[in-house]
């Protein structure tokens, strides 16, 4: 049985397998061993993890998954303690070898409270880093509420539409949503004065839908219109969107990890932004030095378009990756806020 107590507990002080302990001790003992990724925000502070010395804990889960565990009563319950002890030592192998998980993230209001919002994770293969939320989505998510309200993101009516119907919302569209934070949150904090609509590649989709489904709860509580669907970059529209099928805001956080990117990401802005002089482009990438230079063409293709930059700034976070040292990963991003130099 495990004590209470303030200090670690060493892994002998966890159920030893020669003793035969119960299946709920073990279950109890496994919860207890559960680690969690770092914490993203502005400090190195990470998720207080199990109060269970690290050393020899590795062993101690190789011998669960090793033991027939024949003492205990059904295969169910030996199966479960199988796949926990395989999960708490996969989570010590790595981000990338983490199973599968809900997360939540605390987003500032300009009222000074913070709505919530839960996103679900699978697990990471080198094929599907969409699934996953970046630091980059994070710091920007946290940044909305300073430009909840600015006089450039409310809407006006077009000089095409009557006096009597007017545009009463923004339309907003976050490009590589990922896992939907940023999207989401835009949407929250923006409730019924906005419609947003997330988008990404098909194999990402189905998991961001179902994280506007996870957050159906909020979003109707601020009145929040969201909708998903797919956009690829590098697929040019067709027949081009007309003038009421564009958006008054684009978001996109950590868009470019690939030499095509930056220009893909422009020639996808370029049809889809709205023309008027409110329009705004909202992105924020991390300055790794890998990209640089996409970062540097994304600048110039920007200002070949006709935008230019509002805004802009830097700021470290730290991502849920560790570090060779074993510390938490500071991360460097540049966010900027992009509109039209003239009317275009």
């Amino acid at each position: 049985m495990i004590s209470s107590t303030d200090e670690p507990l060493h892994v002998l002080d966890l159920p030893q397998l020669y003793q035969k302990p119960s299946g709920t001790d073990l279950v109890k003992a496994l919860a207890l061993l559960s680690l969690k990724p770092r914490t993203f925000g502005t400090t190195a502070d990470v998720v207080k993890g199990p109060a269970v010395q690290p050393a020899g804990v590795t062993r101690y889960l190789t011998s669960i998954i090793a033991s027939p565990l024949a003492w205990l009563d059904t295969d169910e319950l030996r199966e479960a303690i199988w796949d926990a002890a395989a999960a708490r030592l996969s989570e010590r192998s790595g981000r990338t070898a983490m199973p599968a998980m809900s997360r939540v993230f605390n987003i500032p209001t300009s009222s000074g409270e913070e709505c919530t919002l839960t996103l679900h994770e699978p697990s990471i293969t080198a094929d599907n880093l969409g699934m996953k939320t970046w630091v980059s989505s994070y710091l920007l998510s946290r940044r909305l509420h300073t430009l909840e309200s600015p006089p450039t993101l409310v809407p006006t009516a077009s000089a095409d539409s009557s006096a009597s119907n007017p545009r009463k919302s923004l339309r907003v569209l976050e490009l590589g949503a990922g896992t939907g934070l940023v999207g989401l949150s835009f949407a929250a904090l923006q409730g019924k004065s906005a419609t947003v609509h997330l988008t990404d590649l098909p194999e990402i989709v189905p998991n961001l839908a179902h994280n506007a489904a996870l957050n159906v709860e909020l979003l109707d509580r601020t009145g929040a219109t969201v909708t998903t669907g797919v956009l690829d970059w590098s697929v040019t529209p067709s027949p081009l969107p007309t003038a009421e099928e564009r958006f008054d805001v684009i978001l996109a956080a950590d868009p470019l990890y690939s030499p095509k990117h930056p220009k893909w990401l422009v020639d996808t802005i370029s049809p889809w932004l709205s023309r008027g002089l409110d329009a705004r482009v909202m992105v924020e990438m991390p300055l790794r030095d890998a990209y640089l230079p996409q970062v540097k063409e994304f600048r110039q293709r920007m200002g070949d378009l006709g935008l230019a930059v509002i805004e802009e700034g830097e700021e470290v976070g730290y991502d849920d990756w560790e570090s060779a040292d074993g510390g938490a990963l500071a991360v460097t991003c540049w966010w900027s806020i992009w509109g039209w130099s003239e009317k275009v």
